[in-house]
């Protein structure tokens, strides 16, 4: 069992040496494991057998910003990373969004066992955005929520991004975010602040209002400003029977509404 669970830590990804242009990287190479030999049926699986590569990265491009998500369904839901993507459409250096998530996953899912880190450094971000699970659960992690935090931190400021830590909504965890984005040395991004109960979805997720809240505060931080005049129509970025894309469906922001928010994610910001 001891070495099960030892297995279960080891990472996918370990950077070996990276510089401006390229970067070396070792990666689990996942082997086919039989299901069924007789009707030629098999699953991928990781065995700890690692494979050195070694890849360009992607040059900086000066004419837009570029942010990686990396993040679990708070972040995936409606499509956020695109709509954030979309209200940045009009700005002279329009935002490049790309993200990393899997479902219900903290930090340390993240960093073990996607390939979060080898996009890190595949390309030259100028904010990687690190969201942990919803409700207590940076706080509850303790010192492991703050290890794997400086972790992608430093791994972030390593590769030139600016780390930013994504302040989830629970009541409560203000002083918590506040005090881990000043000991990891990261900006933080408010959502917290602004979030009411009727942008909630499901008892976890986000509504429209709720994503449309994170985007502009995402917004707001990157820009330095509020997002107003922003599109607030998405229902066309929209995965057909996706369910976490329902509230993109299902609901439609006004322009009240999209400014109140709007307003709501820059007063957050300011007062981070």
């Amino acid at each position: 069992m001891i070495l099960l669970f030892l297995f279960a830590l080891q990472p996918r990804i370990e950077i070996v040496s990276a510089s401006d242009t390229s970067v070396t990287y070792r990666e689990q190479v996942p082997v086919r494991v039989p299901i069924d030999p007789a009707k030629g049926t098999y699953r991928l699986a990781l065995n700890g057998n690692y494979a050195t590569r070694t890849e360009a990265r992607a040059p900086r491009d000066r004419h837009v910003i570029s942010v990686l998500f990396l993040g679990n369904s708070l972040t995936y839901f409606n499509g956020m990373p695109r709509i954030t993507s979309r209200i940045a459409s009009r700005e002279a250096r329009p935002l490049l969004v790309d993200f990393v998530t899997q479902s219900g996953a903290d930090l340390e899912d993240l960093w073990y066992r996607t390939d979060a880190l080898k996009r890190i450094w595949q390309s030259h971000w100028d904010y990687v955005i690190l969201q942990e699970r919803s409700g207590r659960a940076a706080m509850d992690r303790g010192e492991a929520f703050h290890r794997d935090l400086q972790m992608f931190a430093d791994q972030a400021r390593r590769s030139g991004a600016t780390p930013v830590l994504f302040m989830t909504w629970y009541p409560g965890n203000e002083a918590f975010f506040r005090a881990a984005a000043k000991r990891a040395n990261v900006v933080l991004m408010p959502v917290g602040l602004a979030w009411k109960q009727e942008f909630d979805w499901d008892g976890t997720h986000p509504n429209l209002f709720g994503s449309y809240l994170v985007a502009c505060t995402a917004y707001s931080l990157i820009y330095n400003k509020p997002a107003l005049g922003a599109p607030f129509e998405f229902r066309d970025l929209a995965v057909r029977n996706e369910f976490y894309d329902k509230p993109l469906v299902e609901q439609s922001l006004n322009p009240e509404t999209a400014r109140a928010i709007q307003l709501a994610a820059w007063n957050a910001v300011k007062n981070r």
